[in-house]
């Protein structure tokens, strides 16, 4: 299970790629401490009500939409290294500005919906140059294996994160909690500096786009069109989308609507709905380390089928949940032991596969495509569950939510995916030189 941590892989030995992962380790924990904070911000210190912080957990996630149609190819001409660096900086001051207008009694609403939406930009942008960035690093061959090195990570986050958010925001007050991230921030710019900007350097196909200077509105239309087509030559890549998209204009209602769902339906303290948050921690480590070793005992495709299916087991528990009474807890940790394994596992290989099936010009573009699908399912998802939940009450809004999420099974129950038993052969290699010589 835990090959990819085996002395002998190569990516010990790649120096930039462990530059690339020390950035991420700390930032993935600070992460956590401002997805808590913000929330226990707007309603303890801001006195927000459930309307308000819908629309801060919704500007938090629609930048993502700005970003994959604004930025997909700005990333892919850009220097990516420089920019996830100079992104870094500008997610520092945002997280420092919270503290000190909270001091200085100038923190309002409408600033920290501001601050969180300008974070969420940034760190949509700095996500896509990360997956662009990652084939130059390592070289296509292990892709599979550092995705899931770096989800790994996001996984322990997950697990230690909010416990440690709690204790910080305990001890420090939510505003002063944050930090904590802020600082993270500057460690993973130090990381990424150290890497050589030429990992970053755009391919010679978008520096020869960026030198055209076509009208602004032009090259928007162009570089959506490109990641359009780019996923619509492949047919995996076209069911991989349609199922997140769908996976996550369900999910979307769940996550808007989920402290209200553990605390007022299940029954659960805010201690025992953090001990079942970590649940999903676990399992999504575990996910994060079988992620290969599913896929070459039951095939790269059939394994990615097979952890959408397992995340969808996951969803379908919040049924009986929201109507098992005292058995609900119960539910909900299944919930977390599946969805989060499931949804892992299905990620870094969805990840992988995208990586592997396109060329390096076209990725940034790409991913910038998927992020408006998933930006928009979000954004949707949560500003409706509230209203529905209004009228038709959410221990039935998440139980339909749930129960419409089968439906993104469909896409991936095509034979393009069960026939892909091996990893994806790579057909748009890095040339030999585009990748990155690992410096000491």
């Amino acid at each position: 299970m835990f090959g990819f941590l085996r002395r002998s892989s190569p990516l010990w030995r790649n120096a930039n790629f462990n530059r690339l992962w020390s950035a991420q380790i700390l930032s993935a924990f600070g992460n956590r401490i401002t997805r808590t904070a913000l929330p226990i911000i707007a309603v303890a210190v801001l006195s927000a009500g459930p309307g308000e912080a819908a629309i801060l957990a919704a500007l938090s996630l629609a930048p993502t939409i700005l970003a994959g149609l604004f930025g997909g190819g700005y990333v892919e001409r850009a220097n990516k290294l420089r920019l996830m660096v100079a992104l870094d900086i500008v997610r520092f001051l945002a997280v420092m500005t919270v503290p000190l207008a909270w001091y200085f009694h100038a923190l309002s609403f409408p600033l920290l919906c501001a601050l969180a939406a300008v974070s969420g930009l940034a760190s949509a942008l700095f996500a896509n140059a990360d997956v662009s960035i990652l084939p130059r690093v390592v070289g296509k061959d292990d892709l599979v294996e550092a995705n899931s090195r770096l989800q790994s990570t996001e996984s322990l986050a997950e697990l230690m994160g909010p416990g440690a958010a709690g204790v910080l925001i305990d001890a420090l007050t939510a505003p002063f909690a944050v930090i904590a991230d802020a600082m993270t921030f500057l460690w993973s710019a130090f990381w990424l500096f150290r890497v050589p900007k030429e990992a970053g350097q755009p391919s010679e196909l978008a520096t020869a786009e960026a030198s055209e200077k076509a009208h602004p509105l032009r090259t928007l239309h162009d570089d959506f069109v490109i990641g359009l087509k780019a996923i619509g030559k492949h047919k995996p890549l076209i069911a991989t989308n349609l199922s997140v998209f769908v996976f996550y204009l369900t999910a979307g209602a769940f996550g808007a609507l989920y402290t209200i769902f553990m605390l007022k339906v299940v029954g659960l303290t805010p201690s025992a709905m953090g001990a079942i948050i970590s649940v999903g921690g676990i399992s999504a480590l575990v996910g994060s380390v079988t992620a290969r070793p599913l896929a070459q005992r039951i095939g790269f495709g059939p394994a990615l089928v097979t952890g959408f299916a397992i995340a969808l087991g996951g969803m379908l528990m919040l049924i009986p949940a929201a109507y098992s009474g005292p058995w609900a807890p119960l539910f909900m940790v299944f919930q977390q032991l599946l969805g989060d394994a499931g949804f892992m596992i299905f990620t870094i290989l969805a990840t992988s596969l995208s990586q592997k099936l396109l060329p390096e010009h076209e990725i940034a573009r790409a991913n910038g495509f998927s992020q408006v699908v998933a930006g928009i399912a979000m954004t949707i998802s949560i500003l409706g569950a509230g209203l529905i939940a209004e009228v038709i009450g959410v221990r039935t809004t998440v139980a339909w939510a749930a129960g419409l999420g089968a439906l993104g099974l469909l896409p991936l129950l095509s034979k393009h995916l069960f026939a892909l038993r091996e990893e994806p052969e790579v057909k748009a290699e890095l040339t030999p030189e585009a990748i990155i010589p690992e410096t000491p």
